[in-house]
């Protein structure tokens, strides 16, 4: 005969809902933080220097994403962006 499950004597332990909320929270107010303070991060392409250079770096030219300057607009900030903008827009 099986044991009833009734009389097991088992506690369940609640999921901390409201700390990985609030750290999920602080981890977006966090990226925002960082989007307003550097806006720019390096180039995926060419890895933040700019130009491309052959083996023997004699020759070289310019990259064609981040147009020579090695920089790129970080996504957040893109959404920064937009919302700034919509805002203007809306007044």
């Amino acid at each position: 005969m099986r044991p009833l499950i009734a009389a097991t004597a088992t506690q369940e332990h609640p999921m901390p809902w409201g700390w990985l909320l609030g750290a999920l929270l602080l981890a977006a107010v966090g990226y925002a933080g960082s989007c307003w303070w550097w806006p720019f991060a390096r180039c995926r392409r060419c890895d933040g220097r700019g130009k491309f250079t052959r083996a023997d770096s004699k020759v070289w030219r310019t990259c064609r994403r981040c147009k020579g300057s090695g920089s790129r607009l970080r996504a957040g900030r893109k959404v920064w962006n937009r919302f700034a903008k919509v805002r203007r827009d809306a007044h």
